[in-house]
């Protein structure tokens, strides 16, 4: 154990200055030793803010950690938060260091959007196919880690010995063609009554390069079949339908799904677990960000955004999880800023994964970054980190408690304390076990086993708290934590300073309290919600749940918002009234349109028309040919228009043409955030003018650019081609 200790020191020691040095203006604020071997850092710079989380874990693994990913529910696909799969994944399969969401994945509420848009295989099966040229990480039975793309073929060979094509794996069946459905999807196939199926028990699992027998027990065209828990459900579409139906139960079909790796030499039946991503940042050394090769936009590999990555050093594994879409906290980074990160920490190859939203990082139960969602987003997969070291005796306690962060006094401190075994695994404790002191003293504290409540402090300065927990028995060694107490907030501010909405729109409000350090910096406080205090001036609305409520009027009204704490006050300005539009683009012309169609595959082409408009002398007919390619594939007018300080409504006139594509607008904010809002959820209506308007959110950075209008499908099975017209695109702000 001693030579493990000074294996574990001289690790974390190298990891600590490789980070550091390849980060330059990074402060390193937070380290862990998570397993033998394995380290947790957070980083954070000022300029820009920036906030990223980082995993080291040694290659080759030693022979008690194992990475493995898992689906979105232990039963089948489902969409699931990181933190809830690695709940179940614990309770099946051992203790779970770290975890990272996975692929990318379908957002809608389809039966299919927990199956991952790539490659998956655990435990040696195969799950979902390889997509799109896209690269995947990968875990072979020798221990190696690697990242490569994929091409292959999947068949299906009929009891005749003709064959066809397998279109699909536990995905939503194409238009035309099969897709088999293992139980690895879940208890039935979900698809709609009329669909034809073939129910078989087959040699389980499915393996890359090799050959799975479906032995046929019936043949059903009343969809939604049940699939065996030894077997499976093969589904035929178009005119494959009828070619089903003519076998008979007992004859066998063969399946083989053969994968060729083209950027490493291996045999794929010697893969363990893979997971998809995209695109490939690093390549030998190199920075070598593949978008374009793997189906990815400029814009994605420009803008900043939360991210998600791992990297391959010649020693170890690199996960690092990068916040985004905070400003004051953190922006997120471009591809090119993650790919010199992991360039500077050393790795040789890397990949990107799923970001935005679903960019999260679970170290040892808990939930280390901040998703910009503000809470877990469901993903379809995710990466784990097993510890599967035989059991330990607790060696010392640990306080689960946030960094680096100050408090208003009499706040509620989340404060749980767990044993930390010789393994690093933290076990719960007991509160009854522990014994907490306080130093200095104060009067009045206590401890639910929880949260810690500090009494409320007299005077001006901040009171510099160490709380110590200790064993009641045994040798664990104690925990000591040191918290900053602020007798009152110095400074607050609410965001937006300036609310101008229409009758009956909403915004969120964003409040922050601030205290004064010693040093006179102003340091963001955490603080109790109920001790804010929220006062309308004048008739102009209310706040609800945080969220200030326009009133419903057919007048201008003014008004203020005021919010005080500890009679410490922060106000907003507020103008409620009708909206006054703003013509942005007549489609007369189409001067400053630029149409673009997503990806390559996509055929989209805009033209003006005279013969049916809503306004002006013209109107903007956008084509568009979504039958090729697969996943996500867009038509947009990108116009690049800056909008009119104070905007908060746009609306544009839109005839339909029924195929029921998904259509939207982008935005970006001052500080580069990207805005995705919905016109409408589906164009279902045909030969008739629709006014559709939506809200932009308040309180963004400005100025505001409208980027693009554009229509987009996301499921396989939508192949629609089509037209539709486009008229008076208009921007509203409350009339002041």
């Amino acid at each position: 154990m001693d030579r493990l200790k000074r294996f574990l020191r001289l690790a974390i020691l190298t990891c600590l200055l490789t980070l550091f040095a390849s980060a330059q203006d990074w402060q390193i604020v937070e380290t862990q030793t998570i397993a033998p071997g394995v380290f947790y850092q957070a980083l954070r710079r000022i300029n820009p803010p920036t906030w990223v989380g980082v995993v080291r874990i040694p290659l080759p693994l030693p022979k008690d950690l194992a990475l493995t990913p898992a689906l979105g529910d232990e039963n089948g696909l489902a969409r699931k938060p990181v933190s809830q799969i690695a709940s179940f994944v614990q309770q099946s399969k051992g203790y779970v260091t770290a975890a990272i969401n996975g692929d990318y994945f379908s957002m809608t509420f389809s039966p299919y959007s927990g199956a991952p848009l790539g490659i998956h295989i655990q435990e040696g099966e195969l799950v979902s196919l390889p997509w799109s040229n896209r690269s995947a990480l990968v875990g072979l039975k020798d221990g190696r880690v690697l990242i490569t793309r994929f091409r292959f073929s999947a068949q299906v060979r009929f009891p005749d010995g003709t064959e066809a094509q397998l279109g699909g794996l536990n995905q939503a069946p194409p238009r035309e063609g099969l897709c088999l459905f293992t139980p690895a999807f879940g208890v039935t196939t979900q698809t709609p009554p009329g669909t034809t199926e073939l129910i078989a028990i087959a040699n389980l699992p499915l393996r890359p390069n090799n050959s799975l027998i479906l032995t046929t027990q019936q043949v059903t065209d009343a969809g939604n079949s049940q699939i065996p828990r030894d077997g499976a459900v093969l589904v035929a579409t178009g005119k494959l339908a009828e070619r089903l139906k003519t076998i008979t139960p007992n004859e066998k079909l063969e399946i083989t799904v053969t994968l060729t790796p083209l950027d490493a030499n291996f045999d794929p039946q010697d893969i363990v677990w893979a997971i998809g991503g995209g695109p490939r940042l690093l390549r030998d050394g190199q920075i070598s960000i593949e978008c374009e090769q793997e189906g990815f936009s400029t814009s994605f590999r420009q803008t900043k955004h939360p991210r998600t990555a791992v990297g391959l050093k010649s020693d170890a594994l690199l996960w690092v999880v990068v916040d985004g879409r905070q400003p004051g906290y953190s922006e997120g980074m471009s591809l090119d800023e993650l790919a010199e990160f992991l360039l500077n920490a050393g790795c040789k190859d890397a990949l990107n994964f799923d970001g935005g939203g679903s960019s999260t990082l679970f170290v040892r139960g808990a939930v280390m970054n901040r998703p910009s969602d503000g809470r877990e987003r469901p993903i379809a997969n995710a990466l784990l980190l097993l510890n599967l070291f035989p059991p330990q005796p607790i060696v010392r306690l640990w306080v689960s408690s946030p960094v680096d962060s100050h408090w208003l006094s009499g706040t509620p401190i989340p404060f749980q304390v767990m044993g930390e075994d010789a393994v690093y695994r933290l076990l719960p404790l007991n509160d009854s076990e522990v014994s907490l002191t306080i130093s200095p003293e104060l009067e009045g504290w206590r401890w639910d086993g929880q949260n810690l409540w500090l009494p409320e402090i007299q005077g001006e300065e901040p009171l510099q708290v160490t709380v110590t927990a200790a064993a009641r028995n045994g040798s664990a060694s104690p925990a000591t934590v040191t918290l900053c107490i602020h007798p009152k907030p110095s400074v607050l501010t609410i965001t937006p300073e300036t609310i101008a909405l229409p009758p009956g729109a909403s915004t969120r409000l964003q409040l922050r309290v601030l205290g004064r350090e010693r040093d006179n910096r102003l340091v963001p406080l955490k603080f109790d919600p109920k001790e804010v205090q929220w006062q309308i001036e004048g008739d102009v609305g209310e706040v609800l749940n945080g969220t200030f409520v326009a009133a419903k009027t057919n007048e201008v009204r003014r008004g203020k918002l005021v919010v005080s704490i500890r009679n410490v006050t922060a106000t907003a300005t507020v103008c409620v009234g009708k909206t006054q539009w703003q013509t942005l683009h007549e489609f007369d012309s189409m001067s400053g349109l630029q149409i673009v169609g997503y990806p390559e595959t996509v055929r989209a082409e805009g033209q003006i028309v005279t013969h049916e408009k809503r306004s002006g002398t013209g109107a903007l007919m956008l084509r568009y040919d979504f039958s090729q390619g697969v996943k996500t594939r867009t038509a947009s007018v990108v116009l690049n228009k800056v909008l009119p300080s104070g905007s908060c409504r746009l609306a544009i006139d839109v005839y339909g043409d029924g195929n029921g594509c998904w259509l939207r607008v982008r935005l970006r904010d001052g500080s580069g955030k990207p805005i995705f809002l919905d016109l409408a959820s589906a164009v279902n209506w045909k030969n008739e003018w629709r006014e559709l308007e939506v809200n932009l959110p308040s309180g963004l950075a400005e100025p505001l650019t409208l980027e693009a209008v554009y229509l987009v499908v996301i499921r396989d099975e939508q192949r629609c081609s089509g037209a539709i017209l486009l008229d008076n695109l208009r921007v509203g702000s409350a009339g002041l």
